[in-house]
């Protein structure tokens, strides 16, 4: 398991300024040391996207002596101490923000004598992408833009760039740039436009910051916002000349397939814009996307062109790597690993999340992540927007609230993700402040994933599958909007957050979302698997990926390609149960009513009005379950997640009970933890803590069940059971 640093660095009580990260020191290297980091994300080398001469000054440049004498050092410095420990320094190119800020220059027009703070509100000038690209005021590092493409960029008319920053950002349906409006700082005057990278000179320069990186000795590059231009949508874009080129060839496929929108028959797709469009019907954009015209055509449009250019982005950074005589990672930041994500995933040798709402039991949302990776690793960053992240940063700053840290880093663990140790992590861009959580309590919780390591596995060794239907999802999510919401109950503080729609009886059905988070509260052990469409990602689904579990269930699977009805067919008449929630394979006639005969297949209604839908779910799933679980426990106020082991099995015990007038997790006087020894006998077991203190248990063995009885659980408990 990787242990990822969240690792922006950023100062405290200051603001938290993109793009370019503090000096780093060796300081810092002795803090990782002592949280046995394996894996440094957002760390590095950030300033490509203000220019290419300032990437080379973080990477290469020359260090004040009075910074020298604290020990701090260049990043390429940085870096090379990292890898002297083994450490993993993700080159973070922040590929959807192009930055223009304020400056002014010495006389001479050789150096920086104020650049984004400017004192007293005087007047300045610029410095950024604009300024690299036109050559102005080049004698601050001395480079210019030839030197970096020696025979100019010229863009998909032909024409050469004088502006990359006008070039290639995003642009609503008026013409009128974007903004990345998240990282402007308020009440700044730097600008961030959101850029675009279906822009052929976009993606050249990206590829420029990616060899700079290189050069500077990363282990991995990691593509911020790996899924612009979609990045856009929500602040008007993106309507640019080539998204609207590309657009159009996207729609002249369909055409040759005769799969052509009606309404666009007519229309002569060499001048269709497709701004213009919806600008000369008055709608809202975004407004509600379901109701956009032809908008799912472009969300179609779109996915295929994040994974075919996120792709030639990864593949570009390990033929360069190779080139330089080393195999280079490549991750991006998958935010909240929703299905856009998916038909990018096979590019990416980590999974590196931005957990859209990081709050607090959140079981359904990791075992969901832990599906989406599979075999690869995982690091999980908590984000502040839409969150408990500030509340909790509060509370830190007074001393208090430290078990909701512990939890917050490890629940991720437990439930088979990796929580990265917010190191002056981001707070945002209204907040002056960065997250520094508690070195003791950080050190108290790395010291036990490290000595511990063999309790977490990849495997769970769960014997219930969840399924997840891209093609019967990926849409349905998107006008959702699901997850877009976070309410604050007063009761419980930090860990009453949650997430709004589920819990509304009137809200957006999601049966996968629904169903995994009934199986999460049941303390249901469960794996998740994904099912491709066969188009945008391989289907490569078989019954092999079934074949170890006892139970499947495909909730709401409207559409499944012919190999993935015919495997759990497969599964179902090999003896596998099967149960249905809602309709499956609506697109294959006759298949639901076949499989439906078949004598291990437990269908169930997914009525329209949700509290009837689950009530029905929970009957016919406790029905089957009953004969199939692996674990129990006694109280509801815990949560539990298997690991298989080399010859046996870990069970981890999250304790909830977080008392907001104690400010504390409760210990629970006496759980009993009920385990399952059908299939295998347990000779040994013993209990682990995170503080290393010894709980009383007692054991017995019954016929085909052991009882564990522990007095006083704690905040979190990893029962270990050997063979």
């Amino acid at each position: 398991m990787e242990r990822g640093i969240y690792f922006d660095g950023w100062y405290k009580n200051n603001h938290c300024y993109h793009p370019s990260l503090p000096l780093r020191s060796m300081q810092m290297i002795e803090d990782l040391e002592r949280y046995h980091g394996t894996m440094l994300i957002w760390s590095a080398l950030g300033g490509g996207v203000i220019s290419l001469p300032y990437l080379e000054h973080e990477a290469f440049g020359d260090v004040d002596p009075r910074l020298r004498f604290y020990g701090y050092m260049n990043d390429s410095e940085f870096i090379a101490e990292c890898n002297k420990r083994g450490i993993k320094v993700f080159g973070i190119v922040f590929e959807v923000q192009g930055w223009e800020f304020p400056a002014i220059y010495s006389d001479d027009k050789k150096s920086f004598k104020e650049l984004n703070v400017i004192k007293d509100n005087k007047e300045h000038e610029w410095y950024g992408l604009r300024e690299f690209t036109k050559d102005q005021n080049y004698g601050v590092f001395g480079k210019k833009f030839s030197d970096y493409f020696p025979g100019g960029l010229y863009n998909s008319d032909g024409e050469e760039v004088t502006n990359i920053w006008e070039e290639c950002c995003t642009r609503d349906f008026n013409g009128v740039p974007c903004h990345a409006e998240w990282v402007e700082v308020k009440n700044h005057k730097h600008i961030a436009y959101s850029m675009c990278r279906n822009n052929p000179v976009w993606r050249e320069y990206l590829k420029q910051i990616i060899k700079i990186q290189i050069k500077a000795g990363v282990a991995g590059i990691q593509l911020d916002e790996c899924e612009l231009p979609m990045t856009s949508i929500r602040y008007g874009g993106c309507f640019c000349k080539d998204c609207m080129k590309q657009f159009n060839d996207y729609l002249k496929g369909l055409a040759a397939k005769g799969q052509m929108p009606e309404e666009l028959k007519e229309v002569d797709l060499d001048t269709f814009n497709y701004g213009e469009y919806l600008k000369g019907r008055n709608v809202v954009y975004p407004g509600n996307i379901e109701e956009l015209p032809l908008f799912r055509y472009y969300w179609e449009f779109q996915l295929r062109a994040i994974k075919k250019y996120f792709r030639e982005l990864a593949d570009f950074a390990k033929e360069y790597g190779r080139q330089q005589g080393r195999e280079v990672l490549v991750s991006g930041n998958f935010f909240d690993i929703m299905p856009s994500y998916y038909p990018m995933e096979p590019s990416a040798d980590v999974i590196i999340t931005e957990m859209k709402q990081s709050i607090l039991k959140q079981a359904h949302w990791y075992r969901y992540v832990a599906g989406f990776a599979g075999e690869k690793p995982v690091v999980v960053a908590e984000n502040p927007y839409g969150s408990a992240v500030y509340e909790l940063v509060d509370l830190l700053n007074e001393g208090k609230g430290y078990d909701l840290y512990r939890l917050l880093l490890i629940e991720a663990s437990a439930y088979g993700c990796n929580m990265s140790v917010p190191y002056g992590a981001w707070m945002g861009n209204t907040v002056k402040d960065a997250f520094w959580p508690p070195r003791n309590v950080t050190g108290e919780v790395q010291d036990f994933l490290l000595n511990n390591e063999r309790l977490y596995s990849k495997k769970s060794g769960s014997n219930v599958l969840l399924l997840y239907s891209f093609p019967s999802n990926y849409w349905n999510e998107a006008i959702a909007g699901y997850s877009s919401s976070v309410l604050d109950g007063e009761e419980e503080g930090t860990l009453s957050y949650s997430v709004i729609d589920p819990d509304d009886p009137n809200g957006v059905r999601m049966p996968f979302w629904e169903v995994a988070r009934y199986l999460s509260r049941e303390q249901v052990n469960y794996d998740v698997k994904f099912m491709a469409d066969g188009d945008l990602r391989e289907d490569t689904f078989s019954m092999q990926d079934m074949e170890k579990y006892d139970l499947v269930i495909l909730p709401a699977c409207n559409t499944l390609t012919e190999n993935q009805a015919a495997a759990v067919e497969s599964y179902a008449g090999n003896g596998g149960k099967v149960l249905l929630f809602g309709d499956a394979a609506e697109n294959l006639d006759g298949w639901l009513e076949k499989i439906k005969e078949t004598e291990n297949v437990i269908y169930c209604l997914n009525d329209s009005y949700k509290p009837k839908a689950l009530q029905e779910f929970d009957n016919a799933f406790q029905t089957v379950y009953a004969s199939l679980w692996k674990v129990k426990a006694d109280n509801a106020s815990i949560g539990i997640q298997t690991h298989a082991l080399e010859d046996g099995m870990a069970v981890h015990l999250v304790n909830y009970r977080y008392s907001k007038e104690n400010d504390k997790v409760e210990t629970i006087a006496e759980v009993n933890i009920k385990v399952s020894t059908k299939d295998k006998k347990y000779t040994d077991v013993k209990i682990h803590t995170l503080d290393g203190k010894a709980l009383k248990f007692s054991c017995n063995s019954k016929g085909d069940f052991t009882n564990i009885n522990i007095n006083e659980l704690p905040l979190y408990a990893v029962v270990e059971l050997n063979g």
